[in-house]
């Protein structure tokens, strides 16, 4: 596979150099002294990074070749990064991935055919098809065993078609736990299952029954019994009744009466009977159901039966009884309001999957993607050998053509390396045939050959994605490198810090003096004077640890402590005894304090500004390290590129 894939991706980057050297000049470019290391950057990506960090519209010279040197360092900066190997860390390549995978389906989409799905789930979301299934189920069972579920679905089929009880059959036959219930789903809604069981729902007339078809779930058979006007958005509120409670002597049906008679309150009776303990606490307000979440057939029944808003109405679940009421309905938006939502819908659904197939079935087309059958058959038989030396044998023997993609015709020894990465996972006692087994993964070779090109086409003609792509991957390798040659390095440089300090100790001057120590604060007043008489004999940093171990054990906590370098307005205590202004003293449950510490009137060391002091260190050693990587790789500026771009 890898053999395969450096072939297109050779072929891909001579394109996209051909491309470049005729409408992407390079800019400037980027060599390494003394090491094998050069980088170009074309005028594309400049010209991207550069507009979409720049909201000015109006192009001037010098803030754009100020821009540039700043767009030198940062290249300067990933090149090094590079260099420390950082890009071939799998962290990095597996991030890397990860964006890929979620940047290339939007490009690569048919925006006609992603279109069309959205446009074809809106119109089906202006109906509530209310849909009975029966399934036999392909859980658990190899490809061998679909001929006998497959028989099973088309014996079930002849009946219904002779007459028989769609709801007994279901009943009798489906492996759905819908079967107690006759087969019934209730609603059935645009995503809200799989497309191919949603298309058949939405094909089937009311009253009949579509022949069978395959899901991932298996096989169906599925009936519409009523279609109706869709409401957007429904909000219900709801009792819920023990079914013990609910079926005694009618009470479920004399609790609904009195409710439409207004001889009760519905909160009151919620708060009363309702075991539902979520909707309980919003007075059994259920909130709104949308078509955009599954709404039970219990609830589907209501909306077919009722219609109006303000009627109470008794519903049987599996298990449980419901008095519900529905209080509000909102209708259906214009597709231009709400066309995005679909939009975005398809990317996550089942449906984008079909997008992929197609993106591939381009690529099959594009470069002309044949298989030779003579080609495959030996590795039908290869799958059943164990002898290792007849392998090794056999293996010799794969020189013949296999496959031919964009004119090329590529040998049996190009798939040999996947074969070897798969054959493992066949076993003889598999139901899977050898052919079978080989077909699945000799099918998802070429899938990925096709996406890994559409990919690669893509890079090449679409810049938008191939600087969106170029923007992260130098993102990811600036973040590393910053962290191992300022960030992580600042912070846990002490000596770096405590010689910074010392050598510019002139900039970080208090303009009024800090309280450096701690705050007690303290639950009585004879903790108060245990502390008092402990704290001479303590040192400032043991502080905390010597008081809680000594006041705050088996389950009180007496002592609470605050340790810092306190300004005038950051502590109350502080403020009060320290700096004696007229305050009110905060800490609800520990009245009692007392400090213990020093007033400085500029910091000591380095910790006593490490934060601000921590940004200043963090922006000399970036500088320090853009001073270096000047020092040790020339740059060269093409002006003429530079010229097109100011004009």
């Amino acid at each position: 596979m890898k053999r395969c894939l450096s072939v297109v991706f050779m072929w891909a980057a001579m394109s996209q150099f051909l491309i470049a050297q005729n409408g992407d000049p390079v800019l400037f470019t980027v060599k390494s002294l003394g090491e094998e290391c050069f980088e170009e950057v074309r005028k594309s990506e400049f010209e991207y990074i550069y507009h979409k960090n720049n909201s000015n519209v109006a192009v001037e010279k010098k803030s754009l070749d100020e821009y540039l040197q700043l767009f030198i360092d940062f290249k300067l900066k990933v090149l090094d990064a590079k260099l420390m190997w950082i890009d071939r860390s799998e962290s990095y390549k597996r991030e890397l991935l990860t964006y890929e995978a979620q940047l290339t389906l939007p490009f690569l989409r048919d925006t006609l055919k992603e279109e069309e799905l959205a446009r074809e789930a809106y119109d089906r979301d202006a109906y509530d098809v209310y849909a009975s299934h029966i399934l036999v189920s392909l859980e658990g069972k190899s490809e061998g065993d679909t001929a006998e579920a497959y028989a099973k679905i088309n014996t079930i089929y002849g009946e219904l078609q002779k007459g028989a009880s769609f709801s007994e059959l279901a009943k009798k036959y489906s492996d759905c736990p819908s079967r107690r219930d006759g087969g019934k789903l209730g609603i059935v809604r645009p995503f809200s299952t799989v497309y191919p069981f949603e298309s058949a729902v939405y094909a089937t007339e009311v009253g009949a029954f579509s022949k069978p078809f395959r899901t991932k779930f298996g096989y169906h058979v599925v009936m519409v019994t009523d279609k109706k006007p869709h409401l957007r958005d429904v909000r219900f509120s709801q009792i819920v009744l023990d079914d013990s409670i609910a079926q005694k002597d009618g009470f479920a049906d004399k609790l609904c009466e009195q409710l439409n008679a207004g001889k009760v309150k519905f909160a009151d009776m919620v708060k009363k009977y309702s075991i539902d303990t979520a909707s309980v606490k919003k007075k059994g307000d259920m909130g709104y159901l949308s078509s955009l979440t599954y709404i039970p057939p219990y609830f589907a029944e209501y909306i077919k039966q009722i219609g109006m808003t303000g009627k109470y109405v008794v519903l049987k679940s599996f298990v449980t009884t419901h008095i519900v009421v529905l209080t509000d309905m909102i209708g259906s938006k214009p597709y231009d309001e709400v066309r995005s939502e679909y939009i975005a819908r398809i990317s996550k659904s089942d449906r984008g999957d079909l997008m992929m197939g197609d993106v591939v079935e381009r690529m099959k087309q594009k470069y002309g993607l044949r298989v030779y059958d003579s080609g495959v058959e030996p590795f039908y038989r290869l799958v059943g050998v164990t002898d290792v030396d007849e392998l090794q044998t056999e293996y010799r023997k794969l020189t013949e053509p296999l496959y031919e993609f964009n004119g090329n015709v590529y040998s049996q020894e190009t798939y040999l390396p996947s074969f070897k990465e798969t054959r493992w996972s066949y076993k003889p006692s598999d139901t899977l045939t050898p052919k079978q087994f080989v077909d699945r993964q000799m099918n998802k070779y070429f899938r990925d050959l096709c996406w890994e090109t559409a990919k690669e086409d893509l890079k090449q003609s679409n810049s938008d994605y191939r600087n969106l792509l170029k923007e992260y991957s130098d993102g990811l390798l600036l973040f590393e490198a910053s962290s191992r040659k300022v960030w992580n390095k600042a912070a846990k440089d002490k000596e770096g810090l405590e010689k910074y300090f010392t050598e510019n100790k002139s900039k970080y001057k208090w303009s009024a003096p800090r309280y450096k120590g701690c705050v007690i604060r303290c639950a009585d007043k004879q903790t108060l004077d245990k502390v008092k008489k402990m704290l001479p004999k303590l040192a400032t940093d043991s502080v905390a640890r010597v008081l809680y171990r000594e006041f705050n054990k088996d389950g009180k906590t007496l002592v609470k402590v605050e340790k810092g370098l306190f300004q005038e307005g950051a502590n109350d205590v502080v403020d009060r005894d320290i700096f004696k202004k007229q305050v009110e003293l905060r800490g609800e449950g520990f009245p009692f304090v007392t400090v213990k510490g020093k007033t400085i009137s500029e910091p000591e060391s380095y910790l006593d500004v490490k934060g601000p002091l921590t940004a200043d260190y963090q922006n000399y050693l970036e500088a320090k390290w853009v001073d270096e990587l000047r020092t040790r790789h020339e740059v060269k500026v093409f002006n003429n590129v530079l010229k097109m771009i100011h004009e």
